[in-house]
């Protein structure tokens, strides 16, 4: 296995650990009316969002500054991860969207909390996914030379 897969394995068990531990502080500190409400739940948030960007700082994105970390396939394999990573933005995006312009269709006004949120689930879905598109890119040039 090559060490930038390994760092990819590493970023997706990293990256679905801190979007877990989100998903329970968020639900299990109150949710969205406490999250509004209560500064140190938004600061709690902060602090995992901010650990979660910089485990995938130092875990993928800093080994990609070494010349010789990698060579001349992994570079091809990066090159192509982001094309998984922009899909599933995109698609977390879409499903923002829709699913908060039905549920706030009869007022019409989406709560601004509500911006940090799908920010802070577009970061995590990022994160992954990149890792995911790496590893995707190992798979695909192993099976397909």
């Amino acid at each position: 296995m090559a060490p930038m897969q390994k760092r990819a394995w590493w970023g997706l068990a990293t990256g679905l650990v801190f979007g877990i531990a989100f998903i329970l502080v968020f639900f299990l500190m109150g949710g969205i009316e406490t999250f509004d409400e209560d500064v140190n739940f938004r600061l709690t948030i902060d602090a995992l969002m901010l650990a979660a960007l910089i485990g995938n700082l130092v875990i993928v994105n800093l080994p990609l500054l070494k010349p010789a970390m990698v060579d001349e396939r992994d570079r091809r394999i990066i090159d192509t991860a982001p094309r998984v990573q922009w899909l599933a933005i995109i698609f977390t995006l879409v499903a923002w969207t829709i699913g908060l312009t039905e549920h706030y269709h009869d007022t019409g006004l989406v709560p601004s909390v509500y911006l940090f949120i799908v920010f802070m689930s577009v970061l995590i879905v990022s994160s992954i996914t990149q890792s995911l598109g790496i590893i995707i890119g190992y798979w695909r040039m192993d099976r397909y030379g």
